[in-house]
């Protein structure tokens, strides 16, 4: 009956170890990459031990993105360049002329090559895309990067017989010229079915 016994204490404690090691071996993953943020009331309220050193440190908002853990896409435009743009041809007319205007009765066109400096359109920053359900709506919601209109641009004005702005009795108006445009988005967009 002794055997018995030790048989019985040997199992159990078998059975113990074991559910030990399955739940060190569930919590490991979330102990050994765990990342806990700290507030300034509780950095005041440490007090400093023989060999520890506590600094408090600003975090930035890349800083906070590295630490913050979570679901969703970060897009990020830190090394994005968009460079110059150009639009060859920008034109508006009319194809039946004026038939009321002493003569001009063919198709006409005024429009404009557009040259836009490089830095005339800047995005930066994250963009984030995450899924959500509010109530009984699923949305995705797109964070904005930064924008910014801080270069210049020029356009040639022209008058033609073609939408292309050639053929005919072609003519240059001058030249437009634009710079100081200021954007400055803010938010999210929310994208779902209706």
């Amino acid at each position: 009956m002794s055997q018995n016994l030790f048989v019985d204490f040997k199992g159990a404690a078998l059975i113990r170890l074991m559910g030990t090691i399955v739940l060190m071996v569930l919590l490991l993953p979330s102990l050994s990459f765990a990342k806990i943020a700290f507030s300034d009331k509780d950095m005041s309220d440490v007090t400093a031990q023989k060999g520890v050193t506590i600094t408090k440190i600003a975090l930035s908002e890349k800083d906070l993105d590295i630490v913050t853990a979570q679901e969703g896409v970060t897009i990020n435009f830190g090394c994005f360049t968009l460079g110059a743009i150009t639009i060859a041809v920008q034109s508006w007319g009319d194809s039946d002329g004026c038939s009321t205007c002493g003569g001009y009765t063919s198709a006409g066109w005024i429009g404009a090559s557009v040259t836009m400096s490089s830095n005339f359109v800047g995005i930066s920053g994250n963009m984030t895309i995450d899924v959500g359900t509010s109530g009984s709506r699923t949305a995705l919601i797109i964070g904005l990067p930064s924008l910014s209109l801080a270069g210049s641009m020029t356009e040639v004005v022209k008058l033609a017989s073609a939408n292309n702005l050639t053929g005919g009795a072609l003519g240059t108006l001058g030249t437009s010229y634009m710079s100081g445009v200021q954007l400055s988005p803010s938010g999210y967009l929310t994208i779902f079915a209706h």
